[in-house]
């Protein structure tokens, strides 16, 4: 018997021990700089420190999988198989971060199937262009409309009057009746400068009798 056949998968050859430790720490090494990555650059409240870890984890799972599979189609319809029985029942929040998941996916595979070059390739070209989308503010709308809500007991007509100063438009959503003769309006704004919001709500407080005032640009909502 040959001292390596427990190394034999089924009628595939024989990995030998040093291929498969390296094919591993290779994985990790990859699937960690795109965790870091992952850290470095992400935006928003959906950030989840058990998903970086999974992101290293699971390119080394695959990688170990694809050792298992090699060459033989029997093996992969039966790895399948037995990986349907597992349901996944965590919810990504972020495309984002299904984008990651499936880059560390790629690297298992690559590393697996011993195609080294697309594995390190994948991780640093996708890592750089995720930095560059990040350093660059790719895709954030620097918008300028939103909604304004005021409760005042002066008319429409003096509010309309100054809004006309700071919005190229401005329409009445709604007006409701409040206690002690105050009034309540929404509206749908659009300013000249996005970054006269502040000057706005003073501007709108200044108007006798104003006790609320509110701004919600769109670039607020969709920052992260």
């Amino acid at each position: 018997m040959h001292p390596l056949d427990w190394l034999r998968f089924g009628t595939g050859g024989i990995t030998p021990p040093i291929t498969v430790v390296l094919d591993l720490l290779l994985s990790y090494v990859l699937a960690q700089l795109v965790a870091w990555l992952y850290i470095w650059t992400h935006k928003g409240l959906s950030y989840s420190r058990n998903l970086t870890h999974s992101l290293v984890l699971l390119s080394m799972v695959v990688t170990a999988v694809m050792l298992v599979i090699g060459d033989s189609v029997a093996r992969a319809f039966g790895l399948v198989g037995a990986l349907a029985i597992i349901r996944f029942r965590s919810v990504l929040r972020d495309a984002r971060d299904t984008v990651f998941v499936f880059l560390s996916l790629t690297i298992g595979i690559a590393v697996g199937a011993h195609h080294y070059g697309i594995a390190v390739a994948a991780a640093v070209i996708v890592g750089l262009v995720a930095v560059q989308l990040d350093l660059t503010g790719f895709g954030q709308r620097n918008t300028d409309t939103g909604v304004l809500r005021i409760r005042t007991r002066s008319e429409v007509e003096s509010v309309e009057a100054l809004l006309t100063s700071w919005c190229r438009t401005h329409t009445l959503m709604s007006l409701k009746e409040a206690t002690n003769g105050d009034s309540e309006y929404s509206f749908d704004i659009r300013l000249y400068h996005p970054g006269d919001r502040e000057e706005l709500v003073a501007a709108v407080r200044s108007l006798e009798g104003t006790s609320n005032v509110s701004v919600a640009l769109e670039e607020r909502a969709e920052e992260w």
